[in-house]
């Protein structure tokens, strides 16, 4: 919430994004020192705590910032092609990135081989950050910035908007399936089945793979069909994956199972972040944004803990299965929500013109970026 009152005092979301992305990603300098330095070792470690953790800050309002800027950029039209081509090229060079950075750190010494990695991190996300000052913004008229709630009015705004709260309802509903065993991976890989480093590493590797070379493909269905069609079909291909993981334990299965949702789960991020553009309005996009951003955060930090009980009290298989039976009942009731808006109108962008179709402020209308 401080982050997206902050924002709004800027006339433009490009400043705010610099200049929290500048402190942000300097913290890449402190971790290659405390790598080093000459500490005690559960001080080093305490230090890197708190640091990685008052980076939250400056790294949220960097991220709030930046949803804003490309929300206003890019139309709707074409946002969907636009990430997803952005996301296959970003998927591609972290996959590179982790392979190389894995031989690295196998290869040199510890701690030089931490300090030499953030090092390395450091200049590659500066080169990134001088790339995005390149960027050339049209800033909100004085019209729009006037007009807007602003401060913790906005919020109000935020929480009084039906469709951007069904919004939320719908993905809170779909992310208790997926919070719930999010803790159960490692433990199962790790703690019972001993797999080694290089089948969790394969794991990852392949689930990138099948992102990249699927995220284009994704680009064009959402234009097609529109984002929460999208949404829906990715979220349903990922039913079965506690069912698989809790009744089949072999590492080729979950293999094949992490091809799958790396595939699924490009069109799923895509099609949530799209959704998430079309329905905020520009002036007062960090709010939902914020809220959006809260209300995800608390899923994720209670139901992990809410799985871990679970898995204690009454099995690992037991408890996943408990979890495909609420991946299904999300999908369900998401889907009935999605047919209970489509109902009763069209969505408030409709496909391939900017036009609103409700009454309220235009969205994402792309004043333009050079």
């Amino acid at each position: 919430m401080p982050s997206a009152i902050l924002i709004d005092r800027y006339d433009n979301r490009q400043k705010p994004t610099l200049r929290a992305g500048f402190v942000s990603r300097s913290s890449f300098l402190l971790f290659a020192f405390l790598a080093i330095a000459p500490l005690p070792l559960n001080v080093r470690a305490w230090s890197f705590i708190l640091a990685f953790s008052l980076r939250n800050f400056p790294e949220t309002m960097c991220g709030i910032a930046w949803t804003a800027m490309m929300g206003e950029m890019f139309s709707p039209r074409l946002r969907a092609r636009i990430f997803a081509e952005r996301n296959m090229v970003t998927t591609f060079i972290s996959l590179l990135a982790t392979v190389a950075a894995g031989q690295m750190l196998d290869i040199v010494p510890w701690p030089v081989n931490y300090a030499v990695l953030y090092l390395l991190g450091y200049g590659f996300v500066m080169g990134s950050w001088y790339y995005l000052t390149r960027l050339k913004e049209v800033p909100l008229s004085n019209e729009e910035r006037t007009n807007a709630p602003a401060g913790l009015k906005a919020f109000q705004a935020a929480c009084g908007d039906r469709e951007f709260l069904r919004f939320v309802a719908r993905l809170l509903i779909i992310y208790l399936g997926f919070h719930i065993p999010a803790a159960l991976w490692t433990i199962l890989w790790v703690k019972l089945m001993g797999l080694s480093n290089t089948w969790i590493g394969m794991f990852s590797t392949v689930s990138g793979i099948m992102s990249f070379l699927t995220y284009k493909q994704w680009g064009k269905w959402t234009e097609q069909y529109g984002a929460q069609t999208v949404l829906l079909v990715t979220t349903g291909a990922h039913v079965v994956v506690p069912l698989v993981y809790g009744h089949f334990r072999s590492p080729y299965v979950f293999l094949l199972i992490n091809a799958v949702t790396g595939a699924f789960g490009s069109g799923l991020n895509l099609s949530i972040f799209s959704t998430l553009l079309d329905i905020t309005p520009d002036a007062t996009r960090p709010a939902y944004v914020a809220v959006y951003n809260i209300a995800l955060g608390l899923s994720g930090v209670i139901w992990p803990l809410v799985g871990v009980s679970l898995y204690k009290a009454i099995g690992m298989t037991r408890t996943l299965d408990i979890a495909f039976l609420l991946r299904t009942g999300a999908v369900l009731a998401a889907g009935l929500l999605f047919a209970e808006k489509t109902k009763k109108g069209p969505e408030r962008f409709e496909r391939g013109n900017e036009k609103i179709t409700g009454d309220k402020q235009q969205t994402g209308s792309g004043r333009g970026v050079s």
